[in-house]
């Protein structure tokens, strides 16, 4: 059986004998490849589709319903799917079955057609409620959300709808969501993600439906590993001084990741602040734990860093490593997003322009400049927005530009355009 990798990069490849130092040390989960023998779990899905009024605009209904017919058709027979619409009103086309009938479940798909109100978390439930039916710990079990509006039917509150997608996510129905537009609530949509163990895609335009659908569906079927999380466990005298991702924690404190989908790596830097050592000893344990769908233990692996000691002078002779770089300025300007979000929140619109400006500027003197222009573009984008006054769009942007570097998706990031 192949398991994941975990590869421990120091910004510098030696701490000090003689201070006390704060050293940067990128984190790389690599998940187990997939082989060409590989046999994928079958796949329980339950696409829920918002037809509430505004779907009408700009033809958003019509490019859902071409997505979701796209994922219909990538499904194999021996999987099940369901599909779930609402408005202010929750209507099952499609209960859960085998996808052998594509045909007819495709043409119940075409024949949605927008209407009222926004009962969001009453169409997430009933989704999930179809999920649930044919359960399947060996399965990859996961509720897809489409929706470009306000919950305003229904259970409104953002905190007991992320409770219940949490609930659901830990009795193993994962839920991604997809916000199209810029009139949904990007905060509940990130936040279901988060807590329902899935992603969380921002949608610009509708042509990008497809494309993200497809994403999606090949994450799920590449995963290898779900409810993963990481220990960090510092020794002698060295301390956890920060997580440069911005990570939530388990009930036994250890910090929660995305899925371990092959081909997607996973990246923390942690700053560790290191007494001074007088030999070569280990600094800190990581530990990485997760459900693989094939095994019924949770599977375990931890690792040592472990660095030669230097002077101070030596020290300062050795270069930073460029990787390391790279990854805590994407996860800085993903975490300078979240500021500007609270700024344009609170009104002050010149403090959000300020903090981008800022952004940008150490974005543009960092020696790593030239790997990081697709960084550039994603700061350039929100600065055009923002200078045109379009804070709905500029917030949307830096949600969804900080969600996938905050997680750790930092080296394979989602082009959305």
């Amino acid at each position: 059986m192949k398991t994941p990798q975990i590869e421990l990069i120091p910004l510098r490849p030696a701490v000090s004998s003689e201070s006390s130092t704060v050293l940067e040390v990128l984190v790389r989960i690599v998940p187990a490849e997939v082989t060409l023998d590989f046999k994928r779990p079958a796949l329980n899905l339950g696409l829920v589709i918002d037809r509430s009024g505004s779907m009408a605009d700009s033809r958003k209904i019509d490019y859902a319903r071409q997505a979701a017919s796209y994922a219909v058709q990538q499904l194999l027979a021996t999987d099940r799917v369901s599909v779930t619409i609402f408005d202010d009103k929750i209507e099952t086309i499609v209960p859960s079955k085998l996808a052998a009938d594509k045909t007819n479940i495709i043409r119940k798909i075409d024949s949605v057609e927008p209407r009222n109100a926004t009962n969001l978390h009453g169409g997430w439930a009933e989704g999930g409620k179809q999920v649930r039916k044919n359960l399947n710990p060996e399965w990859l079990n996961r509720v897809i959300l489409l929706s470009d509006g306000l919950a305003n039917q229904g259970q409104t509150n953002p905190d007991l709808i992320a409770t219940d997608v949490h609930n659901l996510a830990q009795k193993g129905i994962s839920t991604s969501t997809m916000g199209l537009g810029n009139d949904f609530n990007e905060d509940l949509m990130a936040a279901m993600a988060n807590s329902g163990d899935g992603n969380y895609y921002y949608i610009e335009s509708p042509q990008q439906l497809p494309d993200i659908f497809q994403t999606e569906l090949q994450g799920l079927m590449a995963t290898t590993g779900n409810t993963v999380s990481l220990g960090i466990e510092p020794q002698a005298g060295v301390e956890v001084k920060e997580i440069i991702n911005k990570l939530e924690t388990n009930n036994k404190g250890r910090f929660k990741l995305p899925n371990l989908v092959a081909g997607n790596p996973i990246e923390i830097v942690v700053r560790l602040e290191l007494p001074p050592m007088e030999r070569e000893i280990i600094l800190c344990y990581f530990r990485l734990a997760w459900n693989d769908p094939k095994q019924s233990d949770r599977q375990k692996m931890r690792v040592g860093l472990q660095l030669p000691v230097a002077t101070d002078a030596e020290l300062a002779e050795l270069p930073a490593n460029s990787e390391v770089l790279q990854v805590a300025m994407q996860l800085q300007l993903a975490n300078a997003k979240q500021k500007i979000i609270q700024y344009i929140d609170s009104g002050d619109y010149e403090a959000a322009k300020e903090t981008l400006r800022s952004a940008k500027e150490q974005l543009v003197a960092s020696p790593e400049l030239e790997l990081l222009q697709q960084e550039l573009e994603d700061v350039e984008k929100i600065e055009a927005s923002l200078s045109h006054g379009n804070m709905k769009f500029s917030r949307k942007m830096s949600q969804a530009q900080s969600y996938a570097s905050s997680r750790g998706y930092t080296q394979k990031k989602r082009k959305l355009k």
